[in-house]
């Protein structure tokens, strides 16, 4: 809880990624990304209950060893590739019944994401009285999901070939905040009022393939040879 407001965290895990299979019980540092994710929100200072939103009995069997609430079963029709993180996200916030002034997505697939990066999020959206906040980071290589930043205060989605020669700025798919009451009525990050929290290059690896994962891992080993 943060000036009085409290904050739900979600991680959402399913299994049937086509791209990379189980991507979200691989293994990092010998610990799964779901685990990953639970243990940087539980750090954090200002969220006060996490829960883990997947379709997956394994997968749910998992995370409540981990320490996962798993209020629900998400249903398998919002478990597919085509179903974005909003509807997740706006079915758990149906299921639960305490009031929650924020939520906060956390990706498994974001295994460098820090409880520092969480927490310096959620205090830039309530001071700033944001209605959504999405990690990005900059870098000078071609990458997905492209945004332009406004009067450096808020971000725009600017998904076209436009690259800048410098660099340029991208989401890193490691946070997501948003305001309950507002959530509720339009589900998606991206609002007229969406600040952002800028990350380093180097920690916004978001795994979806199989080359990504390689990558986490090979980094990780150039670390300490």
């Amino acid at each position: 809880m943060i000036f009085g407001k409290k904050i739900l965290g979600i991680v959402a895990a399913r299994s049937n990624s086509k791209r990379l299979k189980n991507k979200n019980i691989l293994k990092y540092k010998k610990k799964m990304l779901i685990e990953n994710a639970f243990e940087s929100a539980k750090k954090s200072k200002f969220i006060d209950d996490i829960i883990l939103s997947s379709e997956s009995e394994k997968i749910i069997k998992l995370a409540k060893k981990i320490g996962y609430a798993v209020p629900f079963r998400r249903p398998n029709n919002l478990s597919k590739d085509n179903i974005g993180a909003a509807k997740v996200v706006l079915h758990a916030l149906q299921k639960i019944k305490d009031n929650y002034d924020y939520v906060i997505l956390l990706q498994p697939t974001s295994p460098l994401r820090k409880s520092k990066d969480i927490d310096e999020s959620i205090v830039k959206i309530v001071k700033n009285n944001y209605k959504t906040l999405i990690s990005i980071y900059k870098s000078k290589k071609k990458g997905k999901f492209k945004i332009k930043i406004i009067d450096n205060h808020f971000i725009q989605r600017n998904y076209n070939n436009d690259y800048s020669k410098k660099f340029n700025y991208y989401l890193n798919g490691a946070i997501f905040v948003s305001k309950t009451k507002h959530f509720l009525k339009k589900p998606d990050f991206f609002s007229s009022k969406t600040g952002f929290y800028l990350m380093p290059e180097k920690r916004s690896i978001d795994i979806d393939y199989k080359e990504d994962f390689k990558k986490l891992n090979s980094n990780e080993r150039k670390r300490f040879n």
